[in-house]
């Protein structure tokens, strides 16, 4: 056997003999911590969502349905927005708690490339951010303010709710988020009364108007959104990272509560799982400010059983406000991101 060849089965070294290559020992250590990480988050959710670690796992590895939501402020018509998805080669399967809403059978970016999208006809989102507006159930001439709008999907779908006649705000803390927004809202013939770029945190100290409702759908850490196939899945995300959201969730629904006129509903919503981001600012809130906590009238069991959950009453060592077990977290599947969601009303005094 020549000196390479017997080189090259020499147990720890690398191709032919040579030393393991700097770059292949640091994708060792990498991979070891990410997959640390990937336990970690894995053993987290299987704690919260009271599944099986296994069972996290799968629906964080799912190809999931888009959700279409047909709009009722374009031009064209139900009917007519209808026969153009047709059309296109697509189907669109009714969703019995939301009006308008639909899951799509076929490819979305057929859907997205047409000019059913592009003119504003029909809005592509998951059915999960469907519930936020469905909860906060708008009325007609109602002043609304949504805090964190873009890209204003949300903002869109409150607006088809009313017919467009209310007194709509939309507002985003982020200049280029603004934009877009107002993009979108264009598109979907939305009727803004006013746009602004506070913080959400501080949008109390330069919005003066008090409103009948208003929607809370917070900056968060994305847990819902994971896709553990992905490696890059959770690159941002840690538990101090989640802690910090908590303490901004908190002063944006203080903030929030004081956009509040007496009476008046706000919806708090995000797209993650963690306490520290959900019960423990909502109970903050609850034992500091004058709200309290209202069912969610959605009904998707009918839909999808077992598809949420109540709010905890507890998570390590803190304890919840007894209300929070009328808020919902709404577990990952084949239709559903995860989401939280908590309908609250400003009592008064």
């Amino acid at each position: 056997m020549g000196i390479l060849a017997a080189a090259a089965v020499l147990p720890g070294r690398g191709v032919a003999g040579l030393a393991y290559p700097w770059w292949r020992r640091e994708q060792d250590v990498a991979g070891g911590w990410v997959n640390r990480k990937r336990a970690l988050f894995v053993r987290r959710l299987s704690e919260i969502l009271q599944l099986a670690e296994s069972e996290v796992v799968d629906r964080l590895c799912l190809d999931r349905r888009p959700g279409v939501r047909v709009n009722r402020l374009s031009p064209l018509g139900v009917a007519a927005i209808h026969h153009a998805i047709a059309d296109l080669g697509l189907t669109l399967d009714p969703l019995d708690w939301c009006p308008d809403g639909y899951l799509l059978r076929g490819d979305k970016r057929v859907l997205s490339r047409s000019e059913v999208f592009g003119g504003g006809h029909a809005y592509i989102q998951n059915i999960s951010s469907l519930v936020p507006a469905l909860a906060l159930a708008p009325a007609p001439d109602e002043s609304i303010i949504d805090l964190c709008a873009a890209p204003g999907g949300k903002t869109a779908h409150i607006a088809a709710l009313v017919g467009n006649e209310a007194r709509l705000w939309a507002n985003d803390g982020i200049a280029p988020r603004l934009e877009k927004l107002r993009a979108v809202t264009r598109q979907f013939h939305v009727r803004l009364a006013e746009t602004s770029c506070h913080p959400a945190q501080y949008a109390d100290k330069f919005i003066t108007e008090r409103f009948d409702r208003v929607l809370l759908d917070a900056q968060c850490s994305g847990e819902g959104l994971v896709d553990l196939r992905s490696s890059a899945a959770l690159r941002y995300w840690t538990e101090q990272r989640v802690i910090d959201y908590g303490w901004l969730q908190r002063k944006m629904l203080v903030a929030a509560c004081r956009l509040l006129r007496p009476g008046g509903v706000l919806v708090y919503s995000t797209c993650t799982f963690g306490p520290e981001e959900n019960e423990a600012p909502l109970s903050y809130l609850l034992r500091h400010h004058p709200v309290e906590v209202c069912p969610i009238e959605v009904d998707i069991d009918g839909f999808a059983p077992d598809a949420w959950r109540p709010g905890l009453r507890h998570w390590r060592t803190e304890t919840f406000h007894p209300a929070l077990a009328d808020a919902r977290r709404i577990l990952p599947g084949p239709a559903f991101e995860g989401f939280f969601v908590c309908k609250l009303r400003k009592l008064p005094g």
